[in-house]
């Protein structure tokens, strides 16, 4: 018994210490000895969760579970691998499960609301997240989580208040902050987004993220040449964030250095092959030095990945109508229209990019305008 325990302390110090490999060797020879020690079944399965050998790191919370039902780390870390794996209907039923055993679980409270978060259900997710609070009032995550739903909600003000109260408990994480900034950029706020970005920044000056939301604001605002040492930084920091490239990408093309601009969408596209805003991008700085062929490549490759990309749609009419195709120009004009009318019937109302179809009736008639 004295072997076994000593071995299975050795497998958590190993665990503590990241590693994984080394840990899951020492605790296999716990079970070895004992076959039923359901702390190392658990504890093996944390370790193949960090692996990210999801199938079998389950199996093993599994056994822990059966020897023990209401084993509650095996519960918790079941529900939180289960989210990491992206299963998060089965992850919101296991929380169901672990709060029948302990209904004032803040963390399986909040880790349901994670779960019903990524499904879109935002008010069940609200509600849980009121729950988890209720219980824990000092548990600032959920309060940051809450004021991410509630973003989602259009629930702005109240959004903002609810990362502040995250904030006023735990001022020093940088990922509130940023989560601050991003709904103010959601609520169209761009200087106070910008004061969000700069506080998690100055908490962690490696924090890419907010480097390139940063840059984003700095564009909002105008602020070009900033926005672009944004961007580098970013990429500087983290050389395979695509969203960082394509960023310093848009950037370079405004400042009208096209080329590089097409270098920068080349590198984002190797980082993620399947981002689809740069694809698009990448087309239409193409589609500005009068390369339609190449362009119409990139953008349907933008359209491969995300077919009702009105974006990408509209991009292709701006093509098709300086190669003087003026119906499948049309075509693609109305159909951004459709797609998004709010955005896409304003833009191309004033868009000098679409000034080859001013004259063209059935553009007037769309847009219900004419052109002098």
């Amino acid at each position: 018994m004295k072997e076994i325990k000593a071995l299975f302390e050795q497998g958590v110090k190993r665990l503590h210490s990241r590693d994984f490999e080394g840990a899951i060797a020492l605790f296999d020879r716990v079970l070895q000895l004992d076959p039923n020690y359901t702390d190392a079944w658990g504890c093996r399965g944390l370790a193949l969760g960090h692996l990210k050998h999801y199938p079998e790191c389950i199996e093993n919370f599994d056994r822990a579970i059966d020897l023990q039902p209401s084993n509650r780390q095996a519960l918790l870390n079941r529900g939180i691998v289960l989210g990491e794996w992206g299963k998060h209907k089965e992850a919101s039923a296991n929380f169901d499960r672990m709060l029948g055993y302990y209904p004032d679980s803040y963390e399986a409270w909040e880790g349901k609301a994670n779960s019903l978060a990524f499904i879109k259900k935002y008010t069940e997710a609200l509600n849980c997240y009121e729950r988890a609070l209720e219980f824990n009032p000092d548990y600032y995550k959920a309060f940051a989580n809450r004021g991410n739903v509630l973003i989602e909600l259009g629930r702005f003000k109240a959004a903002i208040r609810s990362y502040d109260q995250a904030i006023s408990i735990q001022p020093d994480d940088p990922e509130v902050w940023f989560n601050r900034g991003c709904g103010f950029m959601a609520w169209e706020k761009a200087e106070a987004a910008l004061d969000s970005f700069d506080r998690a920044i100055a908490i962690n000056s490696n924090h890419a993220s907010s480097w390139v939301n940063r840059g984003n604001m700095l564009a909002k605002l105008g602020r070009e040449k900033e926005c672009l040492e944004a961007c580098e930084r970013a990429v500087e920091i983290n050389p395979n964030c695509t969203h960082a490239w394509n960023n310093r990408a848009l950037a370079l093309r405004r400042l009208g250095r096209v080329k590089e601009a097409i270098a920068s969408y080349d590198k984002s596209l190797v980082c993620d092959s399947q981002n689809y805003e740069a694809w698009d991008n990448r087309g239409y700085a193409l589609a500005k030095i009068g390369k339609y062929k190449e362009a119409h490549k990139s953008i349907d490759k933008s359209l491969e990945v995300k077919p009702d990309h009105a974006n990408g749609i509209y991009n292709k009419g701006y093509c098709y109508a300086w190669e003087g195709k003026t119906t499948l120009a049309v075509d693609c004009i109305a159909r951004a229209i459709e797609l998004n009318r709010a955005k896409y019937l304003s833009l191309a109302q004033t868009d000098p990019d679409l000034k080859p179809l001013h004259k063209n009736k059935r553009f007037q008639k769309l847009l219900g305008k004419t052109f002098c």
